[in-house]
């Protein structure tokens, strides 16, 4: 009785969340996001794009005037952030785990007086709020059906290839090659997979051909 009251509360706050967010974002179909996740920053709908069945259980943020594009059937991960300034852009059916760390951004400047400003210019001290002076800003873009671990970071110029993977844990700062597998800080090559074709629609057959062996034997 506890799980199936727990399930439906589940269903429920999903779209509920959805409902909150629906009309500030623009997407081609309806997302699911989970009690929890959440959507910040925008001035308007098309700071935020998210294909048709989105999975998000974690946040996007947008500074400014950026933008995060998201492909259909993409997982995002309860407690990942993803964060643009400029452009950060994410293809289908690609699976981002909890705690990993998008941005396209360094956040402040290298030089210690332009951080100084930043933080003496905070919210906190005076009414209009000076921050991020001179960071740096590259656009992020990661292609389909890549798979990026627990806890790992994407930062700020990085372009992952389709169908790569990125271990749990790695520190990425350099581009990402189709195909292959990274890890590590920095991240490094540690395997090419081939052949790594993708058919959806044998997928979809196998799908249906695993629901009626699964009714048969029920």
């Amino acid at each position: 009785m506890l799980l199936f009251f727990l399930y439906h509360f589940q269903m429920f706050m999903r779209e509920l969340n959805w409902m909150i967010y629906k009309n500030k974002i623009t997407s081609n179909g309806k997302a699911i996001m989970s009690f929890g996740a959440g959507i910040i920053g925008q001035s308007n709908k098309n700071q935020v794009v998210l294909g048709k069945n989105v999975r998000l259980s974690g946040w996007l943020t947008v500074l400014e005037k950026g933008k995060i594009t998201i492909g259909d059937y993409t997982l995002i991960g309860n407690k990942t952030v993803i964060q643009a300034w400029d452009a950060v852009t994410i293809g289908a059916y690609c699976m981002i785990s909890p705690d990993v760390w998008i941005q396209d951004n360094n956040s402040h400047s290298i030089y210690a007086q332009d951080r100084l400003v930043d933080m003496l210019g905070s919210r906190d001290f005076n009414d209009i709020g000076i921050d991020t002076t001179e960071a740096v800003k590259q656009p992020v873009v990661i292609g389909n059906h890549v798979w990026i671990g627990r806890r790992a970071m994407i930062l700020k110029g990085v372009t992952i290839g389709d169908r790569a993977i990125i271990a749990a844990g790695a520190v990425v700062t350099h581009d990402v090659l189709a195909d292959t597998i990274v890890a590590g800080n920095p991240a490094v090559v540690v395997k090419k997979i081939s052949p790594n074709s993708v058919d959806i629609p044998k997928a979809h057959e196998t799908i249906s051909k695993l629901q009626n062996k699964m009714k048969h034997s029920s």
